[in-house]
């Protein structure tokens, strides 16, 4: 349930501790951008001894107030901020904003500090903005309990800035080209963190959109609930999370713990919720923009583009594909009547070049959007054209009548027109006049703005995931105690772990002699695959513990009894249990399926190329635990594995149904062994030809530890 941040955001009174007769001082700093901000409440500012601030009466302390403000500014040092804030609480004060530092961005000492908060606001209900912060701002409220100085001017409209960063939130808030419903700063967040803006924001009609800049995501569960909230409400997130690289991720000994990048569980996270996710802060504000402009719902994903400049339509179609835009494909009518009114040297197609003749000629312009517009596979029609304010008058008078023809087409069409400017740094303001008197979105920059449609197409199109019931959700007994204990699996233990949910693995014996090795070897058939067996020796080739392709008795022999002397010099300290005499398949394409837990959400499903190669070629795909059959075989169509599966070169296809049902079946083991399992890894997966299976030729589980139980 969400909580009400009325008294943050349009607070009838508001207390600012720290105001000063010093101008410089912070909390004067607030009770000016209240009073200069039209904020229509009541302000008290509070200093021990001082009698007046800015001009107005000042108070000694909260007690002394005529009334319980909604809302407390606690402009003071950090270790002034906890008693101030039990002493608010205490008086009944609903919120409070705190700007100080000195906390948990200093190690343990200033989260230990920290966690007060937290515990203040399940002792009284206390809502705190920050810390660490600059505050934030309800621009229709006119209520700025903000420690910077805001935009000027401050343009009333529909996107929510909310951001870990204050900084980012200055720089966005500062961009002159979006429209501000609010502007919050969130800081440390202590208490509220960005969902909870954001679930407030789902129900307030003045916010159109959320633009979000994110550190982390603290609470997966909470930021979830709030992106449905904002889905149901119709209501775009637009996201920018740093500490993306794969620096900021913790590998584990398992190969996929670090087979994809700690940006991964994010990316799949967000995309589960519908959230658009942007890569720089240029790609972030066309994004929103494009967003805020109230552009036509698109019907389709399919994009026309015009440009007067063949060069730029060629980058177009780069840029384009990069961002995965779908060009739309012109029937041949539509391209006959292109022919008929372009010039005679122009090539009618999509992306459209109509030529330096339409620049001075507003009419043949329009008439190819017409054409382009009537066609059923155009969903968009975006103008690009390139007009940077140091453009003299008269080209910016000739690309006014482009604009023009824009912002009349998107008046006139029942498809949404778009315009972009194929350089950034501004656009020429007599040339987007019209566009922004039609509220025709205008981006600037080729790669943001096309990024930018992609997303707003993206957002539009966007499902959710059917919901999926997992097979089993809890573990098995006898395992759960093996587990628990802490004690590392051998693989052959990893094996029957896996065999006993279902996974298809080897067949193998456990040996601790030449003879027995040599019985079982008669037994499953030549040529067999002889391992060490030792919970210490995760990656056995290494050590000397493998060998492959034994044909017969004295192979067999041989093998045993150098396998134990190669191992016993290699690792001397490691204990060894035997070797195992496993079947050698044959064939198949060789895969790597696995598990490993991605903070915050928990475990995550990795599927990839394989064998020795999986290092190498780095191709993987991750999606977080459990997956469905629907979302397993879309993961692994996105493999360039995809294509060896399929038959690559008149090669017979693999059954990739059965790798797609251990995709399922590994997944549901993460969910449900979570508190247990830090990483499972099968490499490599013979995947056999179609309708033989899969079977698992390795496997690694690694725990989480002995205290989980």
């Amino acid at each position: 349930m969400s909580m009400n941040l009325q008294a943050l955001f349009r607070p009838a009174a508001v207390a600012v501790l720290g105001a000063s007769p010093r101008a410089d001082a912070m909390g004067t700093y607030v009770a000016r951008n209240l009073r200069d901000g039209g904020y229509a409440g009541e302000i008290y500012p509070i200093h021990p001894t001082a009698t007046e601030v800015e001009g107005m009466h000042c108070y000694p302390d909260l007690a002394s107030l005529p009334r319980v403000p909604d809302c407390a500014v606690v402009a003071l040092s950090a270790d002034k901020v906890m008693g101030a804030l039990r002493d608010a609480a205490a008086q009944g004060v609903k919120s409070a904003v705190v700007f100080a530092s000195g906390f948990a961005e200093l190690g343990a000492e200033g989260a230990a500090l920290q966690r007060q908060f937290a515990e203040l606001h399940a002792q009284t209900g206390l809502l705190v903005c920050g810390p660490n912060c600059l505050g934030l701002i309800d621009v229709h409220a006119r209520t700025a309990l903000y420690s910077a100085p805001p935009p000027d001017p401050l343009p009333a409209g529909g996107v929510a800035v909310v951001s870990h960063s204050g900084s980012a939130c200055i720089a966005l808030g500062g961009t002159g080209r979006l429209g501000l419903s609010h502007m919050v700063s969130v800081g440390n967040a202590a208490v509220l963190d960005i969902h909870d803006y954001l679930a407030h924001f789902s129900g307030d009609a003045k916010v159109k959109l959320a633009a979000v800049f994110m550190e982390t995501v603290r609470d997966p569960e909470g930021f979830a609930r709030a992106a449905r909230l904002m889905r149901a409400a119709g209501k775009p997130i637009v996201l920018l999370r740093v500490g993306r690289s794969s620096q900021g991720a913790a590998a584990t000994a398992a190969h996929t713990g670090s087979l994809a990048g700690s940006d991964e569980a994010y990316l799949d996270f967000f995309r589960g919720l519908g959230v658009v996710v942007a890569n720089d802060m240029d790609e972030f504000v066309e994004t929103c923009v494009l967003f805020e402009s109230g552009a036509r719902a698109p019907r389709g994903d399919g994009v026309a583009v015009l440009n007067v400049s063949g060069g730029e339509i060629a980058l177009t179609c780069d840029l384009g594909e990069t961002a995965g835009l779908r060009f739309a494909k012109p029937a041949a009518a539509t391209l006959q009547r292109l022919a008929e009114v372009l010039p005679s040297f122009a090539t009618p197609s999509n992306p459209l070049d109509v030529t330096g003749a339409a620049v001075s000629d507003g009419s043949l312009y329009r008439q190819c959007v017409d054409i382009l517009a009537a066609d059923p596979d155009v969903a968009v029609l975006a103008i690009s054209q390139d007009c940077p304010p140091g453009i003299g008058e008269r080209a910016a008078g000739n690309y006014r009548l482009i604009a023009q023809a824009a912002a009349q087409a998107a008046q006139a069409l029942s498809k949404p027109v778009l315009f972009y400017s194929n350089v950034g740094g501004g656009m020429h303001a007599d040339v987007v006049a019209p566009l922004h008197a039609s509220r025709v979105a205008a981006l600037q920059g080729a790669r943001p703005a096309l990024q930018a449609i992609a997303h707003w197409l993206a957002w539009h199109r966007w499902q959710p995931e059917p919901a999926f019931e997992p097979a089993f959700s809890q573990p098995q007994p006898a395992w759960r105690d093996r587990f628990a204990s802490g004690e590392p699996l051998s693989e052959g233990e990893a094996k029957r772990f896996l065999a006993d949910h279902g996974i298809a693995t080897t067949r193998e014996r456990l040996c601790t002699s030449a003879e027995q090795a040599v019985a079982a070897a008669r037994e499953i058939g030549h040529p067999v695959v002889m391992k060490i067996e030792s919970p210490d020796i995760a990656h056995k080739t290494e050590a000397g513990g493998v060998a492959l392709g034994l044909a017969d008795d004295a192979a067999v022999r041989a093998a045993f009894d150098r396998i134990l002397a190669d191992v016993s010099r290699h690792q001397p300290q490691a204990r060894l249990r035997g070797v195992a005499v496993q079947e050698m398949v044959r064939g198949g394409i060789e895969m790597i399926a696995g598990t490993s837990r991605r903070a915050p959400f928990g475990p995550a499903l990795v599927v990839g190329t394989g064998g020795i190669w999986v290092e190498l070629v780095r191709d993987s795909v991750l999606a977080l635990a459990p997956v469905s059959p629907a979302r397993a075989h879309r993961m692994l169509r996105t493999t360039r594995a995809a294509a060896l599966l399929d038959g690559f070169r008149g090669a017979p296809p693999a059954d990739a149904a059965a790798l797609e049902a251990l995709m399922v079946r590994l997944s549901e083991i993460a969910a449900a062994y979570a508190d247990l399992v830090e990483a499972i890894e099968i490499n490599p997966v013979a995947v056999l030809a179609a309708g033989q299976g899969v079977r698992v030729l390795d496997a690694l589980v690694e725990l989480r530890g002995p205290t989980l139980n």
